[in-house]
């Protein structure tokens, strides 16, 4: 997978700030079927990596004697922020393995992933022509032709640094699907039309 070349290259990106505006969504535009599949690759998480990713993490658990808040699955939300927030924080437990800050990122992130991909069904491409470094993996919830963009690397660098949360932007993503519009719908509002 390209995305994690980059990522674990030995150049270092600095996390770009996002729009704070926490209480919608916003329309980006209206992008032809073949854009789309030009310009973005579906990608399947390894398995492998996304096992070894899940172990760190219950073993974070387990080495920390932390009590997860949410006993399954794992890679919940919530238990990803306790990894941050209990304990001496994943980061420098990765760094006790001879591990990199990037592989810790890496782990929140496909962890992030499976439990997005497997509670809302979302699926996770490659962006060849992210806007910002950190955004070349990006989760992707289509209702109807409407897409809804999660950007799991930089947002778990949010995390990391504490700046914001798994389980906040669960909570967002969970808010916005449930009045989410389709394609037609949004086409339909921009034309001026009811449905």
């Amino acid at each position: 997978m390209n995305f994690f070349k980059k990522l674990f290259s030995g150049k270092k990106e600095e996390p770009q700030k996002a729009n704070d505006n926490h209480d919608r969504t916003s329309f980006d535009g209206i992008a032809t079927i073949e854009y789309f599949n030009k310009r973005y690759k579906e990608e399947k998480i390894d398995s492998d990596m996304l096992d070894g990713a899940l172990k760190m993490i219950e073993s974070y658990f387990i080495d920390n004697k932390i009590t997860r808040k949410v006993k399954e699955p794992i890679n919940h939300p919530i238990n990803l922020d306790q990894t941050v927030d209990d304990g001496f924080g994943f980061s420098l437990y990765c760094k006790a393995f001879n591990l990199e800050d990037t592989h810790a990122l890496m782990f929140l992130a496909l962890s992030f992933n499976d439990f997005m991909i497997k509670n809302y069904g979302f699926k996770l491409y490659n962006d060849s022509e992210p806007e910002f470094p950190l955004r070349t993996m990006t989760l992707k919830y289509d209702n109807e032709g409407a897409k809804l963009s999660l950007y799991p690397i930089e947002y778990a660098s949010k995390v990391l640094a504490y700046e914001s949360s798994f389980e906040e932007l669960h909570k967002r993503v969970a808010s916005v699907l449930k009045s989410m519009p389709t394609a037609h719908q949004v086409i339909n509002k921009l034309k001026g039309e009811q449905e």
